[in-house]
Protein backbone atom coordinates (compact mmCIF):
# COMPACT_ATOMS: atom_id res chain seq x y z
CA UNK A 1 0.00 0.00 0.00
CA UNK A 2 3.00 2.28 0.44
CA UNK A 3 3.80 2.49 -2.70
CA UNK A 4 0.44 2.93 -4.00
CA UNK A 5 0.22 5.71 -1.32
CA UNK A 6 3.54 7.88 -2.77
CA UNK A 7 1.90 7.37 -6.21
CA UNK A 8 -0.93 9.06 -5.33
CA UNK A 9 0.42 11.97 -3.17
CA UNK A 10 2.20 12.85 -6.24
CA UNK A 11 -0.37 12.99 -8.70
CA UNK A 12 -2.37 14.36 -6.47
CA UNK A 13 0.08 17.30 -5.76
CA UNK A 14 0.26 17.41 -9.86
CA UNK A 15 -3.27 17.27 -10.38
CA UNK A 16 -3.96 20.23 -7.80
CA UNK A 17 -1.08 22.44 -9.24
CA UNK A 18 -3.01 21.82 -12.56
CA UNK A 19 -6.03 22.69 -11.24
CA UNK A 20 -4.98 26.13 -9.52
CA UNK A 21 -3.33 27.25 -12.96
CA UNK A 22 -6.47 27.01 -14.81
CA UNK A 23 -8.44 27.93 -12.19
CA UNK A 24 -6.46 31.07 -11.64
CA UNK A 25 -6.22 31.71 -15.31
CA UNK A 26 -9.86 32.24 -15.20
CA UNK A 27 -11.75 36.12 -14.77
CA UNK A 28 -12.51 36.37 -12.19
CA UNK A 29 -9.79 33.87 -10.80
CA UNK A 30 -10.77 31.07 -8.60
CA UNK A 31 -9.12 29.92 -5.73
CA UNK A 32 -9.78 26.02 -4.79
CA UNK A 33 -10.45 25.45 -1.18
CA UNK A 34 -7.66 23.27 0.15
CA UNK A 35 -9.47 22.18 2.97
CA UNK A 36 -11.27 19.30 3.83
CA UNK A 37 -15.08 18.76 4.46
CA UNK A 38 -16.36 17.18 7.70
CA UNK A 39 -17.22 14.07 5.96
CA UNK A 40 -13.81 13.84 4.55
CA UNK A 41 -11.95 14.85 7.85
CA UNK A 42 -14.04 12.31 9.56
CA UNK A 43 -12.95 9.59 7.23
CA UNK A 44 -9.10 10.79 7.70
CA UNK A 45 -9.37 10.61 11.49
CA UNK A 46 -10.71 6.82 11.13
CA UNK A 47 -8.03 5.66 8.99
CA UNK A 48 -5.51 7.36 11.52
CA UNK A 49 -7.22 4.83 13.94
CA UNK A 50 -6.48 2.07 12.15
CA UNK A 51 -3.58 -0.64 11.46
CA UNK A 52 -2.12 -3.52 9.36
CA UNK A 53 -4.88 -5.44 7.93
CA UNK A 54 -8.10 -2.88 9.27
CA UNK A 55 -6.34 0.04 7.73
CA UNK A 56 -5.20 -1.67 4.55
CA UNK A 57 -8.78 -2.59 3.68
CA UNK A 58 -10.58 0.77 4.96
CA UNK A 59 -7.88 2.62 2.75
CA UNK A 60 -8.39 1.08 -0.10
CA UNK A 61 -12.40 1.22 0.52
CA UNK A 62 -12.29 5.10 0.98
CA UNK A 63 -9.18 5.73 -2.43
CA UNK A 64 -11.94 3.44 -4.54
CA UNK A 65 -14.92 5.76 -3.25
CA UNK A 66 -13.07 8.87 -3.89
CA UNK A 67 -11.91 8.18 -7.15
CA UNK A 68 -15.13 7.04 -8.32
CA UNK A 69 -16.76 10.29 -7.28
CA UNK A 70 -13.75 12.29 -8.86
CA UNK A 71 -14.53 10.30 -11.85
CA UNK A 72 -18.09 11.36 -12.14
CA UNK A 73 -17.82 14.40 -11.41
CA UNK A 74 -15.01 15.05 -13.85
CA UNK A 75 -17.32 13.41 -17.01
CA UNK A 76 -20.43 15.77 -15.52
CA UNK A 77 -18.39 18.79 -15.88
CA UNK A 78 -17.04 17.95 -19.45
CA UNK A 79 -20.26 17.13 -20.73
CA UNK A 80 -22.12 20.28 -18.95
CA UNK A 81 -19.55 22.41 -17.30
CA UNK A 82 -19.41 26.21 -18.65
CA UNK A 83 -15.46 27.15 -17.85
CA UNK A 84 -13.66 26.08 -20.85
CA UNK A 85 -9.82 26.11 -19.17
CA UNK A 86 -11.98 23.79 -16.22
CA UNK A 87 -13.55 21.83 -18.84
CA UNK A 88 -10.19 21.25 -20.23
CA UNK A 89 -8.67 20.22 -17.09
CA UNK A 90 -11.31 17.94 -16.15
CA UNK A 91 -10.66 16.36 -19.59
CA UNK A 92 -7.15 15.82 -18.96
CA UNK A 93 -8.30 14.25 -15.92
CA UNK A 94 -10.43 11.60 -16.32
CA UNK A 95 -7.77 8.83 -18.06
CA UNK A 96 -5.38 9.48 -15.27
CA UNK A 97 -8.00 9.55 -12.64
CA UNK A 98 -9.56 6.02 -14.15
CA UNK A 99 -6.70 4.57 -14.24
CA UNK A 100 -6.00 5.43 -10.63
CA UNK A 101 -9.12 3.53 -9.89
CA UNK A 102 -8.35 0.54 -11.85
CA UNK A 103 -5.40 0.64 -9.74
CA UNK A 104 -7.19 0.83 -6.18
CA UNK A 105 -8.88 -2.07 -7.51
CA UNK A 106 -6.34 -4.14 -8.08
CA UNK A 107 -4.96 -3.53 -4.96
CA UNK A 108 -4.98 -6.77 -2.37
CA UNK A 109 -6.57 -5.36 1.61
Amino acid sequence: MKAYANKMIEAHTASTAKLKAAAAGMTPAITPNPALSPEQQQKLNELKGLNGTAFDKAYKTEQAAGHQQTLDALKAYVATGDAPQLKSFAGEMIPIVTAHLNMVKSLKA
